[in-house]
């Protein structure tokens, strides 16, 4: 019987598929984002502020940021993993990576759905 043994709690699966959609939302986003301003301009700042007071357009605006923090998130935990050998180092490194990762998104939260918002 032949006994399987994996060095990791991850599924690489699960993080190979959160990649993915992440990027195919981006992707998506990106497209929108070029056809909305090509065809639609955006002239001054107080159209910009009435097109970000839709509640739609700050979800989507956030599910990007989102999409843009997991996929990084991802993507660099898994360099960290693999190219870092010292716990130490890597184990610093991750922590000041994910540090920044949640201040940004606190920062893109507070901007989007915040007091001035």
């Amino acid at each position: 019987m032949k006994m399987r043994v994996t060095s990791s709690s991850h599924s690489g699966l699960g993080e190979w598929l959160v990649q993915r959609v992440s990027a195919v939302y981006l992707g998506v986003f990106l497209v929108f984002l070029v056809v909305r301003f090509s065809f639609w301009p955006i002239a001054d700042f107080d159209s910009w502020r009435s097109w970000f007071a839709l509640s739609w357009v700050r979800v989507f605006w956030l599910l990007a940021f989102g999409s843009l923090l997991l996929h990084a998130w991802i993507g660099m935990r898994s360099v960290f993993m693999d190219y870092v050998k010292p716990f130490r180092v890597r184990l610093a490194l991750t922590l000041v990576f994910a540090s920044g990762l949640l201040a940004s998104a606190l920062w893109v939260i507070e901007i989007l759905f915040g007091r001035g918002a």
